[in-house]
């Protein structure tokens, strides 16, 4: 693999200013390629509530079998912050070629981002709209949100377009200096695409 990578940021006083672009190529096989650039901005602002927003574009031009593509991203988000409890409403897209390409995102954590079910680890060739709305607080000592997803496609031309939607839920604490544990849970409910599907994972662990 011969990657290129580029991430330039820059802090105003209104938030923060990313500009990034990802050149990659599989030297293995078929010379695939994949470049990606973008834009993103974030910031807060306010005291006692406080006032989340985020915004970001980005550009995805791909080869991967001698056959170009081309696909956009771009994801709204908005929230508010006050006495310890966060709450989100989120648009984000991935946007589609003509129903044939999904735009993709190799170097990213993908099980954090859009539904913890892991039915969307790998975009659907109709792209993915995810719109979504979470609540973050503190209880007990540790940490709990809940999320929920609706998913659907940017593309239908395939005659698939509501995917389905997602609940999600987490609650971790520390215990002592040097362990924690939580539970954490999701349900996938399958529309016109993938699978019912139910996760949960139980976990302790220990940072010294």
């Amino acid at each position: 693999v011969k990657d290129h990578l580029l991430n330039v940021s820059y802090t105003t006083p209104a938030g923060k200013l990313v500009a990034y672009s990802y050149r990659l190529k599989n030297d293995y096989g078929n010379d695939a390629t994949m470049d990606t650039s973008g834009v993103s901005f974030s910031g807060a602002t306010g005291t006692d509530v406080e006032v989340l927003y985020s915004a970001e574009l980005a550009t995805q031009t791909a080869e991967p079998n001698n056959t170009e593509f081309d696909a956009d991203y771009y994801k709204l988000e908005a929230g508010v912050s006050t006495s310890g409890i966060t709450a989100k409403l989120g648009y984000e897209v991935l946007g589609s070629d003509d129903g044939n390409y999904g735009f993709l995102t190799p170097l990213a954590t993908l099980h954090k981002f859009n539904g913890w079910a892991d039915t969307f680890i790998f975009p659907p060739a109709g792209g993915l709209v995810d719109t979504s709305l979470s609540v973050a607080g503190g209880l007990a000592g540790g940490k709990w949100m809940l999320a929920y997803h609706d998913f659907s496609a940017d593309d239908d031309s395939s005659g698939v377009d509501n995917y389905g939607d997602e609940i999600n839920a987490v609650y971790s604490k520390k215990f002592g200096k040097y362990y924690n544990a939580g539970i954490k849970y999701a349900s996938y409910s399958a529309d016109e695409f993938g699978v019912d599907t139910d996760k949960l994972w139980v976990w302790v662990g220990m940072s010294f």
